[in-house]
């Protein structure tokens, strides 16, 4: 991915500010977590955004690695991102309670851009199992 869009997508999660988060997704963008649950266009976007930061109010991107795959007429532009988020979870997330315990995970999306380098559709591949162990919730 040019290290513009890697920039953007990192620097906007660490600004914390919900509504410019969800401006990286196209108007019908979606997000799907490989783990199973699927967020479609901008209200659903702005609930796992919000959710995402009330349960981490200090959540944290690091980008490791990005490509970005030149597209064309017939196929879109494809990205992957690989990413260290970090945060303390203060409430709850899902089936997850705050627990205050820091996490530190490696993640990975790869998706594709509209023609306004917004995100048309991603999937999410981050470490649910690790997340519950960091927390304390599992063995």
């Amino acid at each position: 991915m040019n290290q513009p869009f890697a920039q953007l997508w990192s620097e906007t999660w660490n600004s914390h500010d919900a509504d410019a988060i969800v401006k990286l997704y196209a108007d019908d963008g979606v997000h799907r977590m490989a783990a199973g649950a699927t967020y479609r266009g901008a209200a659903e976007m702005g609930e796992m955004v919000a959710r995402s930061l009330r349960g981490y109010p200090d959540i944290h991107f690091s980008i490791r690695d990005h490509d970005l795959i030149a597209g064309s007429d017939l196929f879109p532009k494809r990205f992957v991102l690989e990413y260290t988020m970090t945060g303390t979870q203060l409430e709850a997330v899902g089936d997850r309670p705050g627990t205050g315990k820091s996490i530190t995970i490696d993640g990975a999306m790869i998706g594709e851009l509209d023609a306004d380098q917004r995100i048309q559709r991603c999937t999410d591949y981050l470490d649910h199992h690790s997340i519950r162990q960091q927390l304390g919730l599992i063995g």
